[in-house]
């Protein structure tokens, strides 16, 4: 079980070439109307944005793995902010 402190945690993830924003928009798009909810995508600056709500590590972990074609030579780094 979450502590109410992880609750309320969100991921910013950052990439300098915008791919990883765009598979995350994918993402969304695909499961924002299922049973299985997508997280809200905050754009915050050129190369950054943040990743808010249920399911944000699962999605987290999909851009930050290397098994996307379109991202297995992108340096994109997630960390969690407040």
């Amino acid at each position: 079980m979450k502590t109410f402190k992880e609750l309320f945690e969100d991921i910013e993830i950052t990439d300098k070439t915008g791919k990883a924003l765009g598979v995350a928009q994918r993402y969304y798009k695909t499961y924002k109307n299922t049973r299985r909810s997508a997280p809200e995508i905050i754009k915050k600056g050129i190369g950054k944005f943040i990743l808010k709500g249920t399911d944000e590590d699962l999605v987290a972990d999909i851009l930050t793995d290397k098994s996307i074609d379109s991202l297995k030579k992108v340096n994109v780094k997630a960390k969690k902010v407040k």
